[in-house]
């Protein structure tokens, strides 16, 4: 599942180049425009679909997206990183990651038998790889192993990452 959201969600940044494009460059968060559209295109894989989803042991905590028996955490995650085609803002980088590892841990303790997965996109990247020991600590933090592709978006680097949440850490 995890591979698979990574290519639907590159596939809906990548045919929107231009609508994401804006909140890139002004490093605004699109979370809630890409569960719509990460929940549409689900619709042609004949699933199961609910949004905010509640979760099996807390019904006052809410999973992005329900699809065929697992919970789907989103997030869009802004850096702080200097890009040219960027505008600068102070981000609170630590605090978004946070949010990432925090939404791990909600998906491991959620309960149930369903699958959990986590997807997020970190934009923008720096050319440098400082984001990588971002992307370490949340696979050290939250005990999984991401898969991760990198891609561009008019010209400014973006990454997304997907796994999936075990029970148990390992």
């Amino acid at each position: 599942m995890e591979q698979r959201l990574n290519e639907l969600i590159i596939d809906i940044l990548r045919k929107n180049e231009v609508l994401v494009a804006i909140a890139i460059k002004q490093r605004a968060k699109f979370e809630g425009w890409l569960k719509f559209e990460l929940t549409y295109r689900l619709l042609d894989y004949d699933c199961e679909l609910k949004i905010e989803y509640p979760y099996p042991n807390n019904a006052n905590l809410r999973a992005d997206i329900f699809a065929n028996g697992a919970l789907i955490e989103l997030k869009t995650a802004n850096t702080n990183y200097k890009i040219a085609q960027c505008q600068t803002r102070t981000r609170p980088i630590k605090k978004n990651i946070s949010s990432i590892i925090d939404d791990i841990k909600k998906l491991r303790n959620a309960g149930g038998s369903y699958k959990k997965n986590i997807a997020f996109v970190l934009f923008p990247i720096d050319s440098g790889g400082k984001y990588k020991v971002n992307i370490k600590r949340i696979e050290e933090e939250g005990h999984i192993h991401l898969i991760c592709k990198s891609i561009e978006i008019n010209e400014v680097p973006i990454l997304v990452c997907s796994a999936e949440v075990s029970k148990q850490i390992t």
